[in-house]
């Protein structure tokens, strides 16, 4: 088994490879899209290790504000873009199989897929791999293949529960490394491989795995996953799992992006909220202190202190969501001269941790869940004055005990879309209350109109029979 220093050397080689590939292994050479041969790069314990690191790597590279503001576009949440055509196409609903931002996230994911398969498929090539490191490592791709098949179907397919059956197109379902170009999976079968995927890394990882894959990381992803699944009671079981597993706490600084600097590395300084995340900023690599940006994409795109005119502002609705109560701390949130809406939360941050899936999130999530199906209201008001107590001070806008389950649902749902700004939850919401049929529209069109899907790349369609999204119809 890898012992700890090994661990820690391979962790500082994960963060610091894209500035310092000479002092990491060949494995980290490989650019993204490239084919691996497993025979010629896989040789050892050690070089699985490095393989399964370049997966995170990558993953760590569509996390860092793409996947989230691509998504937050798809919401109401956003106002037309600055400049970027591309952003733009993804506000208008608009995009193509030509459009790069849209196409570059999609073969990025699938490229952490692949090389989660390359690791699962070649512990026969090495002679040194004990039984637990085999399970251990096999339980972290099949998280990393997990994860980004879900991030995947929930931006090119229409949700869960759109038809009956689930059968409706999802995406391609790739578990073989070797497998040829395939046409799309059925939404059920993909949902079906995303859960044995993360059932499997519950069950055989610890608890506590530093920035890498967990099983409370998986149960957080299940928590959502059952969730948008409308299987209310398993979402509850998996948030309440994360939640009284005493491993994490709400911050109340509001604050979950935390920084590093030249002396406080961003490693050593993750959110007690934080259940997964990425890692980004200063970190300590054979004794000097490297640089690995994690946050470009957020930083890049909102932040307004040092840009007088960022890509991604705020709709006036969100503006408007702010102003309904002038005693919420999360109205700092948003800068506003009553045209544009700028937003704040990245402002004085240049590297910092992205927090994607935390605490605040479960809290609500499960609120949402028992308001929904029935249960302990008391559970439910509980998650909700937690979030509000931090944001208005103790007991200054509490939701009061003896409150029905519509207005807790009301509640929670407020509360989880002012927390979770930027952070592309959203899109999620609107396509769930959507297919249980609430009358839901965005900027003034029908929630899943043809368009609202983001449009595979060209590069999809040399499947036989592959299906390209509906484009069109919703403006």
């Amino acid at each position: 088994m890898l012992t700890k220093m090994n661990s820690l050397r391979l962790l500082g080689c994960f963060v610091g490879c894209t500035l310092v590939l000479s002092s990491c292994d060949r494995m980290l050479e490989f650019e993204p899209g490239d084919v691996i041969l497993a025979e010629d790069a896989i040789n050892n314990s050690d070089d699985l290790q490095r393989m399964l690191n370049s997966n995170y790597d990558v993953l760590a590279n569509v996390l860092n504000g793409r996947q989230q503001s691509i998504a937050e576009l798809l919401t109401g949440n956003m106002a037309r873009p600055y400049s970027s055509l591309d952003y733009t196409a993804v506000w208008n609903r608009e995009t193509n199989f030509f459009t790069p931002t849209t196409g570059g996230l999609y073969t990025d994911f699938y490229y952490a897929i692949y090389r989660a398969n390359v690791v699962v498929e070649s512990f026969g090539l090495v002679d040194d791999l004990d039984d637990a490191t085999r399970v251990r490592l096999e339980a972290e791709s099949r998280f990393v293949r997990a994860v980004c098949h879900w991030y995947l179907v929930k931006m090119w397919a229409y949700p869960y529960g759109y038809t009956a059956d689930n059968g409706h197109l999802g995406i391609p379902l790739r578990t073989d490394a070797v497998a040829p170009p395939s046409p799309r999976a059925s939404v059920a079968e993909v949902y079906a491989q995303i859960i044995e995927d993360l059932e499997f890394a519950k069950s055989n990882l610890p608890n506590e795995n530093g920035p890498y894959a967990s099983s409370m990381a998986a149960s957080g992803f299940l928590a959502h996953i059952h969730f948008l699944r409308q299987d209310w009671n398993a979402a509850q079981t998996e948030a309440e799992r994360v939640i009284n597993s005493g491993l994490f706490q709400l911050d109340d600084d509001l604050d979950r992006y935390e920084a590093g600097s030249d002396s406080t590395l961003a490693g050593d300084n993750i959110n007690p909220e934080t259940v997964f995340g990425i890692t980004g900023g200063y970190f300590a690599v054979d004794g000097d202190s490297l640089l690995n940006d994690r946050s470009s994409a957020f930083r890049d795109n909102f932040r307004q202190d040092n840009n007088a005119n960022p890509q991604l502002t705020f709709s006036g609705g969100i503006n408007d969501l702010f102003q309904l109560n002038a005693a919420d701390d999360r109205g700092n949130w948003v800068e506003s001269n009553g045209v544009v809406h700028k937003v704040t939360r990245f402002d004085d941050k240049q590297f910092f941790n992205v927090p994607v899936i935390h605490l605040t999130g479960l809290h609500l999530l499960r609120a949402m869940a028992i308001a929904t199906n029935g249960g302990n209201l008391a559970t439910a008001i509980g998650d909700v004055n937690a979030i509000r107590d931090r944001a208005f001070g103790a007991d200054l806008n509490d939701l009061p005990a003896g409150v029905d389950a519509d207005a807790v649902l009301t509640a929670a749902r407020e509360e989880y879309r002012k927390e979770t700004l930027c952070e592309g939850w959203e899109m999620d919401q609107v396509k769930l209350r959507g297919v249980m049929g609430e009358p839901e529209t965005v900027r003034g069109a029908p929630w899943d109109c043809p368009g609202s899907l983001l449009q595979f790349p060209n590069s999809s369609t040399t499947a036989a029979g592959f299906v390209l999204n509906d484009e069109g119809g919703c403006l």
